[in-house]
């Protein structure tokens, strides 16, 4: 972990500067014959500086008393708990074929592990920074893993007899600090975002390399279009782009200067349809997000209006206002009957919004009060999945917005979460420093 790690949770400090208390004395002159001058033991001194900043100290240990029961009623429903990693962990994928996870973490390393026992089987150390990006490429051929500082990693797979993986490494890149790194969903090509602005597209395993500019402005998110031809990119100065990977043109630019673009930024997400050419970026709040962009402040407070902007293959379309802290989107499959996407915010609180129509369709309720919503992921056509920030999973249906199920077990920030429907498991990740497998219940349609 180097320096650009930031702080996590706000109830921890990580600073070695000790409390001091300063007394400061009346300048006046002591008089030589005053004889009343108090006679004050070390140990009476203490207590009264103790006195001084009681009601802070009481406030925190009430916040720490809190926090420790609410832990202590945590039920884990975890069918196996990884306890490897050493400090938060921000990144995790499954193996398409075996039983492998993947998991990397702000101990500079990354393991891949096997999802029914948690045995490690295989410990990658070459990192020297956060290792906030872990991928199985889609046909679970390659495994490729970066870190904040932009050293990338890309391991050819194979398996032993006894069903242990070999990890080759076969290519390796050292870019700008990164932002965000992905696969392609059909093709040995891997996608990376950095703080300077620029995407690099590598073809794997040559390396072969194309650049998209930038414009010396971090690249906040980046999300493949549903053909899988194009790049929908964000970055903080408030521009939205559009790529075509083959050429590397610009097909869409929304700047600051557009009627419809958003101004400079601190976050932002997006997300595209699969069927059709249809992409939206969201203003979002930036308290709390993980990962390809770490940040740990949450603030459930934040009531400053959120943009969210719609754009097709011609241009931006239309525009919403959000009156909560978007921290990320997420469209519902291709196979859905309905045409929605879902929202997640600080407040706890899910947005089921009608694009067809423009309209919002339902809110689902976090069942625990300020738990901010930090990840959503659609398990099939009308069933969404929130991590939060307390370590829950809650499963809502999003055509009602009623709670079907919850999982609990971590303690803190789920930053990642990745669902293998075949199995029916979920692997998670969290600031408790711990992966989990959990068994999914049945999702109905």
């Amino acid at each position: 972990m180097r320096d650009n790690t930031p702080p996590h949770r706000p109830d921890f400090d990580d600073g070695d500067d000790e409390l001091q208390e300063i007394i400061e004395l009346e300048e006046q002159p002591l008089d030589e014959d005053d004889d009343d001058l108090e006679e004050v033991t070390l140990e009476q001194l203490e207590a009264r500086l103790a006195m001084a900043g009681g009601d802070d100290d009481e406030e925190e240990d009430e916040e720490e008393l809190r926090d420790r029961e609410r832990i202590a009623a945590i039920t884990d429903e975890a069918t196996v708990t990884f306890k490897k990693h050493t400090a938060p962990v921000f990144a995790c994928s499954l193996h398409p074929n075996y039983n492998w996870a993947v998991t990397g973490s702000e101990d500079d390393r990354a393991f891949v592990w096997e999802t029914s026992t948690g045995d490690v089987l295989y410990e990658i150390t070459e990192h020297k920074d956060t290792v906030t990006e872990t991928h199985f490429s889609h046909d679970g051929v390659y495994l490729a893993t970066g870190d904040l500082a932009g050293d990338l990693f890309v391991f050819k797979v194979s398996e032993k007899h006894d069903e242990r993986p070999i990890l080759t490494k076969i290519w390796e890149y050292s870019m700008s600090d990164m932002s965000w790194l992905f696969w392609h969903r059909a093709a040995h090509i891997l996608l990376a975002g950095s703080d300077s602005g620029e995407v690099f597209v590598f073809r794997i395993p040559s390396g072969e390399c194309k650049i998209l500019p930038g414009q010396s402005s971090r690249c906040e998110s980046g999300e493949l279009s549903g053909d899988g031809k194009k790049l929908f990119t964000a970055y903080v100065n408030g521009s939205v782009k559009l790529w075509d990977l083959k050429s590397c043109q610009v097909l869409i630019d929304v700047n600051e200067s557009h009627p419809m673009g958003f101004g400079e930024i601190t976050h932002a997400v997006v997300a595209c349809e699969r069927e059709s050419p249809f992409y939206v970026c969201a203003e979002a709040s930036g308290e709390c997000s993980s990962g390809k962009g770490i940040r740990y402040n949450t603030s459930f407070h934040n009531k400053t209006i959120r943009k969210m902007l719609f754009c097709t293959n011609n241009g931006p379309v239309s525009t919403i206002q959000s009156e909560h802290g978007i921290e990320c989107l997420a469209f519902a499959p291709s196979s859905a009957d309905l045409k929605l996407f879902a929202c997640g915010s600080l407040d706890g609180r899910i947005s089921i919004w009608d694009y067809a129509k423009s309209a919002l369709r339902t809110i689902c309720e976090n069942p625990v009060p300020n738990d901010a919503v930090i990840r959503i992921k659609w398990l099939n056509d009308h069933t969404i999945l929130a991590a939060t920030s307390q370590g829950n999973l809650n499963a809502f249906d999003a055509r009602t917005g009623i709670l079907k199920f919850t999982l609990t077990g971590h303690y803190y920030h789920i930053y990642e979460f990745v669902y293998k429907p075949q199995e029916n498991l979920l692997l998670t990740v969290s600031e408790d420093n711990t992966a989990k497998i959990f068994k999914v219940p049945a999702l109905g349609d």
